[in-house]
């Protein structure tokens, strides 16, 4: 088990300990969890981008240009190859 430390604050005294088995799997769920919310980040962001870039592609098959596209969605930040 992962030594942790406590801090008193009323008193300033430091203690370190293991984690008690519980603790241990909480941290273990806690970390899981995080892996899996820094994945579920990375795909959000991936498809932002090809939702981005889509809608820039389709802008510019109906013929317009990027100074129009950045008129027209300033929000929207055209994604050039």
């Amino acid at each position: 088990m992962t030594e942790i430390m406590e801090v008193f604050a009323a008193t300033g005294e430091v203690v370190e300990r293991n984690r008690t088995e519980s603790e241990q799997t909480q941290f273990e769920a806690d970390q899981a969890a995080a892996e899996q919310a820094a994945i579920e980040a990375t795909a959000q962001a991936a498809a932002v981008q090809a939702a981005t870039a889509a809608a820039v592609a389709h802008a510019k098959s109906l013929g317009f240009t990027d100074d129009m596209i950045a008129v027209m969605y300033p929000n929207l930040t055209p994604i050039t190859p």
